[in-house]
């Protein structure tokens, strides 16, 4: 009797102690999983940002080329494995109809205009049988020149990213309006509870003006009267 109630209380221990180091290991993967998802999506981000400097549209390919072999450097023995999907020709965002070409895109000197980036990811860790674990990465900027006052040299406008939430912290710095000075640039809600920006500038004569964006994450965006 008395060993078979050491056997059943080392099962129990033994079985105990499994089920805690799966739980262990399982979290640990979960934290390689969340770190690969966010720091894909953040290279997603620098990417556009370096595409809308330089106009390289494969900008994003390379990089996450090389993502892809720093990732199975980062993690030996894990057998982690990213693949990608970039978007390309027209896809729908939104409402707006986007045209990707290697999963960037740009539509600029418009009233309403945006930069963009899209792909897809499936992730494999083979050490775990995690197979197939998708998630879309996407970057977005979007700037609407809403009026122009030539009067009181004012210019209206918002900005969103990829939520279509106003983007909010941008600063005199951020904003740029060809050919003239920016003294100032002011916060406020309009009646539909927009937020909007309201630029200052120096010797405004006309309603037509181009207006250059750089947001926090470097994405550059121009939109044109």
């Amino acid at each position: 009797m008395m060993i078979a109630l050491m056997i059943v209380s080392i099962g129990a221990i033994m079985y105990s102690a499994g089920t805690y180091y799966k739980a262990e290991q399982w979290e640990e993967y979960m934290t390689i999983v969340e770190h690969v998802r966010l720091n894909t999506i953040r290279l997603v981000q620098i990417s556009l940002a370096n595409y809308t400097a330089s106009g390289n549209n494969s900008m994003l390919g390379t990089n996450l080329n090389q993502w892809q072999h720093d990732l199975r450097k980062a993690y030996p023995g894990y057998g982690v494995a990213l693949s990608y999907d970039l978007a390309h020709s027209i896809h729908q965002f939104y409402g707006a109809n986007i045209n990707y070409s290697q999963g960037l895109a740009s539509h600029w000197n418009e009233p309403a205009s945006y930069s963009a980036a899209n792909a897809t990811f499936a992730l494999n860790i083979t050490s775990a049988g995690l197979e197939g674990y998708h998630f879309v990465a996407t970057a977005f900027l979007n700037l609407t020149i809403l009026n122009v006052d030539s009067s009181t040299g004012e210019i209206t406008v918002t900005v969103s990213g990829e939520d279509r939430m106003p983007m909010t912290e941008l600063k005199k710095d951020n904003f740029q309006v060809e050919g003239l000075n920016v003294t100032s640039v002011a916060t406020s809600y309009d009646p539909n509870y927009t937020l909007v920006y309201t630029i200052k500038c120096e010797n405004l004569q006309s309603s037509s003006v181009t207006v250059t964006l750089w947001d926090q994450r470097g994405i550059k965006v121009v939109a044109k009267t």
